[in-house]
């Protein structure tokens, strides 16, 4: 008689993080078709959180908050006691609320006035971007404890530096194209975050 598999005590939580990236992903691609008078590559993501169809890349925005903060939590227990911080965990709570906090704080425009609500904007995305590449860098490395895991670990750990190698271009480097260098930045992250909470879900992930 065969052993029943242990069940997953995270596997809802990744499962709503796959879910809530997807939903995120689908959002940002839908509102390129619905806003054709944008041009994509100088336009950054913020840009089309005002106006017409804003409110559903909010959503995705709000989606993608909830994703990170469920991810964080399911990946907590991964590796060994021994092993664990919460220090990837922290992170990823501070980078979940700025987004949302950034969905709904609108971008300054090049003809208004500086308002407070564009600094909290600004200030927002950064610490989302900032806290979510650094907590992927952290977590990718204490993975490298759990058996499940090591396999992957490298590949993990380099792409998650490239993604917090390419924040810091992104804010240096004035010269890029702010849209395309900023969404290209934002599909690292989410493929990176959806390829380990796939990795959760799937019932041969350790394999």
């Amino acid at each position: 008689m065969d052993t029943p598999t242990a069940p997953n005590p995270h596997a809802s939580l990744s499962r709503l993080a796959l879910a809530a990236l997807t939903a995120f992903f689908l959002a940002a691609v839908a509102v390129h078709g619905l806003r054709p008078e944008l041009d994509g590559v100088d336009a950054q993501l913020s840009v089309y959180l005002v106006g017409p169809w804003g409110g559903l890349l909010r959503t995705g925005y709000t989606a993608l908050a909830v994703g990170i903060l469920a991810l964080a939590i399911a990946l907590y227990r991964e590796p060994p006691p021994s092993a664990r911080s919460a220090a990837p965990l922290l992170l990823f709570a501070i980078a979940a609320p700025s987004l949302v906090v950034t969905a709904f704080a609108p971008m300054r425009f090049p003809d208004e006035e500086l308002r407070l609500v564009h600094l909290v904007h600004g200030t927002s995305a950064q610490a989302a971007f900032l806290c979510t590449t650094m907590a992927m860098v952290l977590q990718a490395w204490r993975l490298r404890f759990a058996p499940r895991w090591q396999r992957i670990t490298p590949t993990l750990l380099g792409w998650a530096i490239a993604c917090f190698a390419g924040v810091w271009v992104l804010a240096l480097a004035r010269d890029l194209p702010r849209g395309f260098s900023q969404k290209v930045l934002v599909v690292m992250i989410v493929a990176w975050l959806g390829w380990v909470a796939w990795r959760k879900v799937a019932p041969n992930h350790d394999q």
